[in-house]
């Protein structure tokens, strides 16, 4: 017994940093699992607090694991968690009832990437602090609902923690290796969210403070050549693109053609049309395309849908320039459906928040009570001051990476997955005004302890999530706008949650 305490205690010694992250990875399973076997809709394909584009992902899959390619279509979706979901369905066989198996697997990958961020959240948190994040991470309400059920964010933010990573290693210029591992981390964080590829305007800008004296023609070079490999991996899937929409043209050869050259998706001037209009509310709203006929669907031969189509940016830049003030009005709104992300609480009952709240159409769960909202963005924007000081500058990349978010959100939708979706750069961001000061009290003793104090505290929401798991499943009640035929709710719609 004594030898084998030892060789346990020389093993911690040797490699305390790779034992760390599989403890996280562990630790972060385990709870996302107990959290599903809590939960009443784990077999089903999508989560009763967020619906999102499950749906679509399903039926994507499945004819890629039918090797099935139906009619061509207009590209409206980034593919590529729609293709990881696909190889889940190859390799552990098609759905059979349930989505318990493909759910565990989405869990997995991102318990993965929890361990990931923790460990490189290490180099600039330093190991308690990352320790904290890395638990908040875990048990995040938003993250055990994301984790378990068919969202693009699960696969998102493993690429936004490897842009991260990569940036922070190469922050005085990438080697020609970083380069290739940057561009391809980019391109493929691109093919599951669209957004990402207009990150690089940031990543460059924040690269630019730490060019060292690195000579301006090699970095010019790499980083050039980091942006080739992210435009290589964006390429195959822009010729298929490329080649739906000449078909989807030659089919409608008396409307105005729309451009062929699509790198991921055509959604941005529609999208920007239904994101920006006087009916607008600050959230994903299609009424403005609904009402156009088609019973919701794009069809391109719908010369209305069309227009939008090829000309949705110009129609709600004018609506701006028309009405400022609504304008303005509509950009916070949006803000502050974002920051309701910050509503959203820790462990498998949301606390403190619970869990009695509204599902937004295409948006994650957000709990009736807001205290925390506000108090968490104040810190959030303590962290972004702090961050431009130079002491702190390493931090500026995270306040980079909301900043285009908050951009983003500006421009589209406001989501509160959204902000989850960030989660690589927001908990540096919100931990930083607190290891400020814990700085400046650090003749203290419990000023060094206390991240890994907090952070053993948070093992609370595993006790937690075992005695739900050994209970019976929870139940919960929902209310909405109903479907006149079936009389059962629209998922896509409005959705009231509370316990039974």
């Amino acid at each position: 017994m004594r030898r084998c305490f030892t060789a346990v205690s020389e093993l911690c010694r040797r490699h305390p940093v790779a034992l760390g992250a599989a403890a996280t990875f562990s630790l972060s399973l385990l709870l996302r699992w107990l959290y599903l076997q809590a939960s009443p809709d784990r077999t089903w394909p999508f989560s009763i607090f967020f619906y999102g584009d499950a749906r679509f992902f399903h039926a994507y899959a499945a004819d890629l694991a039918r090797g099935h390619t139906g009619p061509v279509t207009l590209p409206y979706h980034p593919p590529l968690f729609p293709w990881l979901l696909g190889l889940l369905y190859r390799v552990l066989g098609p759905p059979q009832g349930s989505a318990y198996p493909y759910k565990l697997a989405l869990a997995l990958l991102n318990a993965g990437t929890v361990a990931f961020t923790g460990w490189w959240w290490r180099k600039v948190l330093g190991t308690g602090w990352s320790m904290l994040g890395a638990a908040l991470f875990a048990c995040s309400f938003g993250w055990l609902v994301l984790s378990t059920t068919y969202s693009n964010e699960v696969l998102y933010v493993l690429f936004l923690s490897a842009t991260c990573a990569l940036m922070l290693q190469h922050r005085a210029g990438p080697s020609w290796t970083g380069a290739v591992l940057l561009g391809a981390v980019m391109g493929l964080g691109s093919l599951t969210r669209a957004e990402h590829l207009y990150l690089w305007p940031f990543l460059l800008a924040w690269a630019w403070l730490y060019r060292g004296a690195t000579p301006r023609r090699t970095l010019a070079l790499r980083w050039g050549a980091a942006l080739v490999v992210t435009a290589v991996v964006l390429a195959p899937w822009a010729i298929h693109n490329a080649r739906a929409l000449r078909e989807l043209n030659a089919r409608t050869p008396h409307l105005e053609p729309l451009p062929v050259l699509a790198p991921i998706t055509v959604y941005g001037p529609i999208n920007f049309a239904m994101a920006n209009h006087a009916a607008a509310t600050g959230g994903f709203t299609p009424d403005s395309v609904n009402q156009m006929g088609q019973e919701g669907f794009l069809d391109v031969a719908n010369a209305a849908q069309r227009h939008l189509l090829l000309h949705g940016y110009a129609e709600g830049l004018a609506w701006m320039r028309d009405y400022p003030a609504d304008a303005a009005r509509l950009w916070v709104a949006k803000l502050d459906r974002w920051l309701d992300g910050f509503r959203l609480g820790l462990g498998a009952s949301n606390l403190p928040a619970g869990l009695s709240g509204d599902r937004a159409p295409v948006d994650v769960f957000v709990p009736e009570r807001a205290w925390m909202k506000w108090p968490l963005t104040l810190l959030l924007l303590a962290g972004a001051a702090l961050s431009l000081l130079p002491a702190w500058r390493g931090f500026a990349l995270f306040t980079a990476v909301l900043l285009h978010r908050a951009l983003i959100t500006v421009a589209f939708f406001g989501y509160t997955r959204g902000l989850l979706a960030v989660f690589p750069a927001l908990i540096p961001l919100l931990l930083l005004p607190l290891m400020v000061v814990a700085t400046r009290v650090s003749a203290r003793k419990w000023a060094t302890r206390l991240p890994a104090v907090a952070a053993a505290a948070l093992l609370f929401f595993w006790v937690e999530a075992g005695i739900l798991a050994l209970a019976a499943p929870r139940r919960f009640m929902a209310s909405g706008t109903t479907d006149r035929a079936s009389g059962k709710l629209i998922q896509d719609d409005w959705v009231r949650i509370w316990p039974d």
